[in-house]
């Protein structure tokens, strides 16, 4: 890796938060990283004096309605839409179990909560833990920013993909928008342990995102948003 400013990307894997850390200028090679907490990623960020940072998690919560980035991140998706469900809302946070959250989730915002947005939620309140609404200000560095890969994957490739990144051919097509990127992903990136091909690869993309957020040429979806306690509810990609 050259001795140009560094961003990062960061998604949650099974065993802690996948971080590819990399130049930001465009061509640079990325490296990757298992940390056992955000933490610790949020850590190691300050201490590579990173500039900008693309976490692949929601960070601000709605209230009673659907948060504009997620409207519009769906409609940029289109036949993937699917890929992002909608953010948990604010009142569930601190939900003990799926049975309350999708009674606060209904009771709230008149639509009960999936268990796949039930089980984001330590991964949140983790996040939410570490970052400030500060913290997320384009001023403050690093600046952290809500991203999800599959619209940075979009954004990067002109169109959304065409097929799941659990598939071979899905993966196969992200490694080739990611190639041109990175000047060491002309092949799949060594496995990582604790962590599958499809983490590292939204890593990546999340690392391609906080590139552009560090040249301000990532768009934002849903800007100008915060929710009840201050948090930015945007994605940038």
């Amino acid at each position: 890796m050259s001795d140009d400013p560094l961003v990062a990307g960061v998604d949650g894997a099974k065993e802690g938060w996948v971080m590819a850390i990399t130049g930001a200028a465009p061509g640079t090679s990325v490296a990757f990283t298992l940390l056992p907490s955000f933490a610790d990623v949020w850590a190691e960020a300050q201490t590579q004096g990173v500039q900008a940072i693309g976490v692949d998690m929601p960070i601000g919560l709605p209230g009673k309605d659907k948060r504009h980035s997620d409207i519009e991140a769906r409609e940029l998706l289109g036949p993937r839409r699917s890929s992002l469900f909608w953010t948990p809302p604010l009142c569930v946070l601190d939900a003990a179990d799926h049975a309350e959250a999708n009674r606060l989730s209904k009771r709230t915002t008149g639509r009960g909560l999936s268990i796949q947005a039930f089980h984001l939620l330590p991964r949140v309140r983790e996040v939410r833990v570490v970052l400030t609404p500060d913290d997320l200000s384009p001023q403050s560095r690093p600046q952290a920013a809500e991203v999800h890969p599959e619209t940075s994957f979009a954004v990067l490739a002109s169109h959304p993909m065409s097929s799941s990144k659990r598939q071979p051919s899905g993966q196969a097509e992200r490694l080739a928008a990611l190639a041109p990127e990175f000047d060491n992903f002309d092949t799949a990136p060594p496995p990582l342990s604790g962590a599958t091909l499809d983490d590292l690869l939204d890593a990546a993309a999340a690392a391609w995102t906080a590139r552009r957020m560090a040249a301000g040429t990532a768009i934002t979806l849903g800007q100008g948003e915060v929710d009840e306690t201050g948090y930015p509810m945007a994605i940038w990609a």
